[in-house]
Order: C-alpha cells, then sequence, then structure tokens
C-alpha cells in the first residue's frame, strides 16, 4: 500500500524544490495576481493549495515542478495529485541543463460541458511531441527574448531580467518556451471552435516534475 505524504509535508517539499526567485513577464505578473484571487480559499474551508488550476486562453501553464533536493524523495513516495495519475497528457522533454521533465495536463472542469470536453479531446489526441520539435522550440524561445522580462525578490523589488542578464537562466527559458507551445496550440483549437474560454470557466491544472533542473 502506498504511504501518501501529508499535505503540510507535501507542501514543504514542494517549497524546497522551487527556486527563490521568480523569471516574470508583465503578462505573467498580471496574470498571478488573478490566480491568487482566484484560487484563494473560500471562507470555512481548510487547508491551502499550492498547485494553481489554470484558466484556459492565458499565456502559460503554472504547475508544481520537484527537483534537486527533493528528487530522491520524489522517487520514493508520491508526489502527483490524484487526478494526475491519469492526466489527459503528458509531455517529456529535456531541459538544456539535461534534466528531464515530465508534464502531466488535466482535471480540465467549466461550466460548459462542450468546451470541457473540447479540452480533454485536444489533449488526449495532440502529438506532443509533434508540438515540441526543436525548431519550433527554437522560435518561441526567440520570441520570449524579445519581450519585457522582469525579476522579482522576495521583497518584491524588480529588475531587468531575461537573456542577457545577470538573471538568465536557460532551464527556465526553455520550460516558459514548452507551456507557450502547449498553451498557444489548444487556444488556437478552441478559437477555431468558436469557444470562449472565459465564457465557459475553463481551467485546468498542469504539475510537472524535473528533477536535477537548474533553476
Amino acid at each position: 500500500m502506498n504511504h501518501l505524504p501529508d499535505e503540510d509535508q507535501l507542501d514543504g517539499l514542494l517549497d524546497r524544490s522551487s527556486p527563490s526567485t521568480t523569471l516574470m513577464t508583465d503578462d505573467v505578473i498580471d496574470e498571478l495576481n488573478r490566480l491568487r484571487l482566484a484560487s484563494m480559499p473560500s471562507p470555512g474551508s481548510s487547508g491551502h493549495r499550492k498547485r494553481w488550476t489554470r484558466p484556459a486562453l492565458t499565456a502559460l501553464i503554472t504547475f508544481s515542478l520537484v527537483g534537486g533536493a527533493a528528487a530522491a524523495t520524489a522517487a520514493t513516495i508520491q508526489l502527483w495529485s490524484p487526478w494526475a495519475e491519469s492526466p489527459d497528457a503528458v509531455a517529456t522533454y529535456t531541459l538544456p541543463s539535461g534534466a528531464e521533465c515530465e508534464l502531466r495536463i488535466g482535471n480540465v472542469n467549466g461550466s460548459d460541458p462542450e468546451a470541457v470536453r473540447a479540452v480533454r479531446d485536444f489533449y488526449r489526441a495532440a502529438s506532443i511531441d509533434a508540438l515540441l520539435t526543436q525548431e519550433t522550440i527554437d522560435e518561441t524561445i526567440a520570441q520570449l527574448r524579445t519581450e519585457e522580462s522582469t525579476w522579482m525578490n522576495d521583497y518584491g523589488a524588480t529588475e531587468a531580467a531575461g537573456y542577457g542578464t545577470v538573471h538568465y537562466n536557460a532551464d527556465s527559458e526553455y520550460d516558459s518556451a514548452v507551456n507557450r507551445i502547449l498553451t498557444n496550440t489548444l487556444n488556437s483549437e478552441l478559437a477555431r471552435q468558436g469557444i470562449d474560454g472565459s465564457d465557459s470557466n475553463l481551467r485546468y491544472d498542469g504539475e510537472g516534475n524535473c528533477p536535477g533542473a537548474d533553476w
């Protein structure tokens, strides 16, 4: 029988495995502020969430990462959320540092069953490897480097970041490119079907595991 870590243990593990600083664009900062409000527990609820639910038609997927010191623990205990045991899609890719990543996407929900089905069908049918070609990733990275980025420390102070600055991180850049490709492709498919993700209150989750990533 598997013994799962309690929520506090899992939260502590994820906190220790995450980078101390965040590379952010202005769009990401705005989106995180919206997510922070959307993911706050309702009055009277217990516990707290560390994994964010993503609205459809946004700039990227945000998901929990396990790596570094947590890698050994990840090999011996269950870290995936229950929904991630049977995800709608699994993406695997290699970061510039050589770390292997596995991203699981699923737990789709919303107010319009047809829209929910469209997201699930897209991810279940998508050829992730075909989407994440090196050419597409290189093109997306080139686009990311044209966008203004901001580095924010734990106290809220910001500095210019991204390629060519002291805050540049190749693994984070590559990971951002993967997120951008997957969500942009989904957004294009929803638009083709005439589905408005915000009107349908579409949400989906993503969880990733990148042991040894250089964040």
